[in-house]
């Protein structure tokens, strides 16, 4: 198996010029946006706890319980560009000992029977891998979050400062309604920056104030996602409470976000094994009818003990997609049986639907966000066992034909016999 080197960065360039960055949301659960770490946390494992947070909300656990999250895709995702790999795994031991105090903000007699835990009581970690499990007062809010707000992990990942993402997930929990709920600046300013903060430096107001809020603020309204502004509640001369008026920021209309039934779609796709790029691509060209239909289909033919293992679930869903089996429409609802191809059928169908096939698969992967691009190649990379099909910074025509033929068979899997026959049909019909 031949390993390189190369940096996510480069990989992509083979393919496509840098993007624009399009939002990447995950539900995060109102609980543990207003829950309080018992000790300071940094911005690196604010991130962190975000993109678990992220894999368990969009994807199933292994057979024992476990998530596994690549280290090099979670430096891309949480922006970490140093290569002190000895920082990193330390930063994602200490989460494993964190202990929260969840929804702080929240009357006490109205809030979750578990009022603090330790959110990942099991954690892994290798040279390339880190698993984690969480505990089982919390996963059922993490994997299926009732009332949740929309974190995106693109803007969260753009912040260098703690208070930043703090201040950032609290307004953006409230951003409908315009307002935030007022909260005593003490336990505002330890949800941000944990329990201990008071000890050291923020013990006044007006130090935490001058040294977290303002600064803090600045950044999350210098990144434009959302504008926020700090009001204050005050008891003659003295601040008692902090709120914000939160309004949206000048990038918030850039890209189309998804609402929160899309989004809810886009989670189980990439249960699937889509791609979120991909997973957020789909749910804007088909209707939520045929996207929920064709997720139902696939989910029953993985769950039929009575047929084959399936294989390559996203393959199917694709295919189920496209042709609207699980929907009630005009177009066919049931899975077609496989046909054999007529005997006068030339040879060479197969090799024109593989020439086609390509161009779409090169097409598919320019659409990707760079972080499901640096997923794909890296995959690829690692089964690669030829050293000279290997993509690296300068890659060989040949070593992109191979990618794109991987990619092909990953994305559709084996062309079937009423495949290729629809596709020769389809050849000629034209004139």
């Amino acid at each position: 198996m031949t390993k390189v080197s190369t940096s996510p960065q480069k990989q992509i360039a083979l393919f496509v010029p840098p993007g624009k960055e399009v939002p990447d949301p995950f539900r995060k659960p109102v609980q543990i946006v207003h829950a309080m770490p018992q000790v300071e946390l940094t911005a690196t494992q604010k991130k962190m706890f975000n993109h678990w947070l992220k894999k368990a909300n969009s994807s199933e656990p292994d057979a024992d319980g476990f998530w596994t999250v690549r280290i090099d895709e979670m430096m891309v995702a949480i922006d970490f560009n140093s290569k002190n790999r000895k920082f990193l795994k330390e930063s994602a031991t200490a989460l494993q000992r964190v202990i929260f105090a969840w929804d702080v903000i929240t009357p006490e007699a109205k809030r979750s029977k578990w009022k603090s835990s330790v959110p990942f009581p099991d954690v892994e970690i290798t040279s390339s891998t880190i698993r984690f499990r969480i505990s089982a007062e919390v996963k059922p809010h993490v994997v299926n979050p009732e009332i949740y707000a929309l974190v995106d992990e693109a803007v969260v990942r753009k912040y260098r400062r703690v208070g930043s993402i703090g201040i950032y997930e609290h307004c953006v929990r409230f951003q409908k309604l315009g307002t935030t709920a007022i909260v005593p600046w003490p336990i505002f300013r330890d949800m941000i920056l944990g329990k201990s903060a008071g000890r050291k430096t923020y013990e006044q107001y007006k130090v935490f104030k001058a040294k977290v809020l303002n600064p803090s603020i600045a950044e999350v309204n210098a990144e434009g996602a959302i504008s926020v502004e700090l009001r204050e509640t005050k008891v003659g001369k003295t601040v008692e409470g902090v709120f914000f008026k939160v309004t949206p920021g000048r990038t918030s209309t850039v890209v189309n976000p998804l609402d929160e039934n899309e989004l809810a779609l886009v989670g189980q796709m990439i249960k699937l094994g889509v791609l979120s790029s991909e997973a957020r691509k789909l749910v804007k060209e088909y209707s939520a009818a045929d996207v929920r239909g064709a997720i139902n289909y696939t989910n029953e033919r993985k769950n039929n003990k009575k047929v084959d293992k399936l294989e390559n679930a996203a393959a199917y869903f694709r295919m189920a997609l496209q042709k609207k089996w699980g929907s009630n429409t005009e177009v066919t609802d049931v899975e077609p049986k496989a046909v054999a191809l007529a005997p006068n059928t030339k040879p060479d169908i197969a090799a024109l639907y593989r020439a086609q096939q390509l161009v779409e698969a090169e097409n598919y992967f320019k659409e990707l966000d760079a972080d499901d691009q640096t997923a794909l190649v890296n995959r690829y990379n690692e089964q690669q066992e030829l050293k000279s099909l290997v993509l690296k910074s300068k890659s060989t025509k040949a070593a992109q034909t191979a990618f794109y033929q991987w990619l092909m068979r990953d994305i559709w899997g084996d062309p079937s016999p009423d495949t290729l026959l629809e596709f020769a049909q389809t050849l000629l019909s034209k004139p």
